[in-house]
Formats: C-alpha cells, sequence, structure tokens
C-alpha cells in the first residue's frame, strides 16, 4: 500500500486487496469493534454517500466515490485484526520512516539540481516535484506523521545513537517540509509540534513549555528569512489573496479557486440544506455554480468544495453533517483517545485540516487518513492495555 501511494495506484490496489481478504477471514475476531460507538462513524461516512449513489445512480454507483468510501470501514477493521505487537509496530514504523526518507531524497536531489528555476516556479504556485502522483498535499502529510512515528520510536527507544537518529529524522524532515511549502503541511507540522510538546512536557517546569513555545513561533520568522522557496510561497499566497479578496480572478491563483469552491457550497448548501444534492450529484452542481457565476474560470478548475465539512452538508445534508460533525467530536469524549499523546497529536490537525481539505474524495488521502487514524486509534488502544501482546 505505502508503495502504491508512492508510485503506482495498481500496486496500492492490490495491498488493499490483500488485507481486504485478510480481514474477512479473520472478521469474526473483531466484531467487538463495530459495536463501538466511533467505529459508528466510521460506518457513517462510508455508507452514506455509497447509499446516496446506489439511490441517486442505481447500477452506475460503481463509477462514483461512495464505495472507495468503504476504506474507511475497512482500515479499522484490518488494524485491529492484525493486532501487531511493539516488535511488529517497530518494523512498520522503521519502513515509513525509510519511505518518506526516499520521498523527502527524491524531492530534494530535483530542488538542489536546479535551485534557479526552482525559486521560478514557486513563484507560480508550482513547488519541488514530489513522488504519489505529484500530490503535495499529502506528501507533506505524510511527511509531518512520518515526524510524529519517528518521535514515537525515539520515546521508546533505549540506546543514545538510535535516539539521535530520530532526532535528525525529525529535523531533516522538518527542514525539507518548509522548502516544500504545502501550507497543510506546515499548519499540521505546528499543529502537531505544539500537541504533542504539551504532552511531553505537561509535568516539566512551565519555564521549559514556554520556551518551546517561543522557539516554535520563531521557526515559521526564521525559515522565511533563510529558505527562498519558502519565501517565494508565502509572497504567492499574498498576491493570491491580494486579487480573490477583491473578486478579481486570475489564470493560475490555486487559493482563489478554493475559495471560489466554498462559495459554491455554501450556495448549494443554502439551496438544499435539509438533504442535500446527493454525492453523485454534487460535482454537476458545483460545475453549473461556476458557469453561473464566474464563467472565466477554465473548466478544469471545476473544483469540488474545498472543505470536507461542506462536501458531506452539501451532498449528504443535515444527515451527513452531522455524521461528520460525531466523527469529529466523539473521541474528545472518550478519555483513552483524548489524554493519548499519539491519537491527540495526530487527530486534531488532522480534524482541523477537513475544514480546508477534501481527504475523503480519493484514493490516496483516503489512505493517508484511513490508515494513519486506525493506527494512532490503535495505538491509544494498545497502550490503555500496557502494551502486553493482544489476544
Amino acid at each position: 500500500m505505502f508503495i502504491g501511494f508512492l508510485f503506482n495506484r495498481v500496486v496500492s490496489n492490490s495491498g488493499l486487496l490483500l488485507i481486504g481478504v485478510y480481514t474477512i477471514i479473520k472478521l469474526n475476531h473483531v466484531f467487538w469493534l463495530f459495536k463501538d460507538k466511533w467505529m459508528a462513524t466510521f460506518m457513517a461516512l462510508a455508507l452514506i454517500p455509497l447509499g446516496s449513489d446506489i439511490i441517486m445512480e442505481g447500477w452506475d454507483f460503481i463509477h462514483f466515490r461512495g464505495i472507495m468510501k468503504l476504506l474507511l470501514i475497512l482500515f479499522p477493521a484490518f488494524i485491529f485484526v492484525w493486532k501487531p505487537d511493539q516488535k511488529d509496530l517497530n518494523r512498520l514504523f522503521s519502513f515509513i520512516l525509510l519511505i518518506m526518507s526516499f520521498s523527502t531524497l527524491y524531492s530534494l536531489f530535483w530542488y538542489f539540481s536546479d535551485i534557479g528555476n526552482m525559486a521560478a516556479r514557486y513563484k507560480i504556485s508550482q513547488v519541488v516535484p514530489v513522488l504519489s502522483y505529484g500530490d503535495h498535499i499529502r506528501i507533506s502529510w505524510a511527511t509531518v506523521i512520518s515526524c510524529l512515528l519517528a518521535f514515537y520510536m525515539m520515546t521508546k527507544s533505549t540506546g543514545k545513537h538510535s535516539t539521535y537518529i530520530f532526532a535528525c529524522y525529525i529535523v531533516f524532515q522538518g527542514i525539507f517540509i518548509h522548502i516544500l511549502g504545502s501550507k497543510t503541511g506546515l499548519i499540521t507540522l505546528y499543529i502537531t509540534i505544539l500537541i504533542a510538546g504539551y504532552f511531553a512536557l505537561k509535568n516539566r517546569p512551565k519555564w521549559i513549555m514556554l520556551t518551546i513555545i517561543f522557539l516554535v513561533f520563531c521557526m515559521p520568522f526564521i525559515a522565511y528569512k533563510t529558505i527562498p522557496s519558502l519565501q517565494q510561497r508565502f509572497n504567492f499566497i499574498k498576491y493570491d489573496f491580494e486579487h480573490y479578496s477583491r473578486g478579481e480572478y486570475r489564470e493560475g491563483l490555486s487559493d482563489a479557486v478554493r475559495f471560489y469552491s466554498l462559495m459554491a457550497g455554501k450556495d448549494i448548501i443554502l439551496k438544499q440544506p435539509v438533504f442535500g444534492t446527493g454525492f453523485s450529484q454534487l460535482q454537476n452542481e458545483t460545475n453549473l455554480w461556476y458557469k453561473n457565476n464566474y464563467p472565466e474560470i477554465p473548466k478544469e478548475s471545476y473544483f469540488l468544495p474545498s472543505s470536507e465539512i461542506i462536501i458531506y452538508w452539501a451532498s449528504g445534508g443535515i444527515t451527513g453533517l452531522l455524521a461528520f460533525l460525531f466523527h469529529l467530536f466523539l473521541p474528545f469524549t472518550i478519555p483513552g483517545l483524548r489524554k493519548n499523546i499519539w491519537f491527540i497529536s495526530f487527530f486534531i490537525p488532522a480534524a482541523f485540516s477537513f475544514t480546508y481539505e477534501t481527504h475523503l474524495e480519493g484514493q490516496l488521502p483516503l489512505f493517508i487518513y484511513g490508515f494513519f487514524v486506525s493506527i494512532f486509534w490503535y495505538l491509544a488502544w494498545f497502550e490503555n492495555i500496557g502494551g502486553r501482546k493482544p489476544d
């Protein structure tokens, strides 16, 4: 699945098929999971779109996104069926760090081999080449998650040298995220640092935490002054905002398209706030909105509303909205989740990003969210049972 995430969807599909078969064979071991109230929200997020597609499209439902969202059920079921012990987790996390290192080295090779041209690319909202079909948003998110996994392994490590290696990995990837300049990656990185830092230092003297917080807030300024690509990225964001905030569209403005997509989502919700348009019809409704309101925008920029929350409300009405909100807020009512450093350091940044990203509308982002939210959920459960080998 991870090799497929970086290189090839066919390989990814093969991995999904294998874990699907494995999970079905051993499904009787996790019947208890399907009685869990938070698992019920995973099923709702998957089955509401699928049911909508079946009702509205009949047998053509297989051509829409609903069936793909069954991955939201598969990933938690697979992880809890597998029940990895500490050695399994260490092997898995080490493999993730290895492939994300390769991903970063690939991008840095292209960046440093033509630094002059890279500066020009960032002036027009392009970034350094990345793997995963050029999806810099998901690459940056996966990189931040890998830093959290490295921090986890650093806390579990008993060797001095391995601790230094994991610390160097975090610094290395943190620098790369600033070079890449993905807004989602940067926002997620800083939220993750603040949350993980709070949990790790909450029993230490307050001056240590205040010093760390001060240094974290200094990091963006230092990075802006020392990393040319990040400086160009911020300058373009400012230029972009100055145009779309005045209602002026310019081709190539990435945030402008996001802004207009949110406007489309708002108007679609106001049109059908209770029942929604249906998940299979949201793209058609969005296309119609663009044609009526911004005909100068090219068809290839007719994006779905750039917020997963708005997508579920606009598509599924009140039912879709409530399912999504329950999914986002229920973990904070469960002590074993809200008090776990690893789960909460992943989940809060992910939940926040759903307000401006569409992580459930494609196979690759679905994999990143579905797999890792399941892993961190399992970590919280695993630590709750004392790290024993699960039955």
